[in-house]
């Protein structure tokens, strides 16, 4: 029991050295940086899910796992096709807040062994997926201009949800 409670604290305490991106306020995005910045959200959490549908040690995180590569990778693909639609080349800047929390936490869940490394990734998805939802109803879809932008949006936005949903479960019942 002890050696789940410290494998929690250590989760935790990486979860709060990586931080978390917030919605900002003030300076409205248009479509190409809210396209480019859904993406690089989007790309970044496939790498983490690839990583632990190989890596995951209970069945259930695997499966999750593979669920995100799966409905990730679609959305990766959707926001290819909004771009051409609108006419905007998606750029993935490596210097962009997203990029330096991503390599952080890959690098945390490569040192991770066994349950640490399912509580590591079930607790970011967890954050990841609040903070992914949070930026598209309450900044994204508010700004986009474009239909096709609105629309990917506007269908993302409940799978994201249902994804917390299906971390904060896991959370509960999975993961000390």
């Amino acid at each position: 029991m002890k050696r789940i409670q410290l494998l929690a604290t250590i989760a935790g305490v990486s979860l709060a050295v990586l931080g978390s991106a917030t919605p900002s306020r003030g300076v409205t995005p248009d479509d190409a940086a809210i396209l480019a910045r859904f993406d690089d959200f989007v790309t970044a959490d496939l790498a983490c899910a690839q990583l632990a549908a190989e890596r995951g040690h209970a069945k259930e995180v695997r499966d999750f796992a593979k669920t995100l590569v799966s409905e990730h990778g679609m959305a990766h693909q959707l926001a290819r096709d909004v771009a051409a639609l609108i006419n905007t080349t998606l750029k993935t800047s490596s210097d962009s807040p997203r990029a330096a929390e991503h390599a952080k936490i890959l690098k945390a869940l490569r040192e991770r062994p066994d349950i640490a490394f399912d509580v590591l990734f079930v607790r970011h998805e967890v954050e990841y997926h609040k903070d992914l939802v949070a930026f598209i109803n309450k900044e994204w879809i508010p700004a986009a201009k474009s239909a096709d932008l609105s629309s990917l949006l506007t269908q993302a936005g409940p799978a994201f949800e249902n994804h917390l949903a299906m971390a904060t479960e896991l959370q509960k019942t999975r993961i000390p």
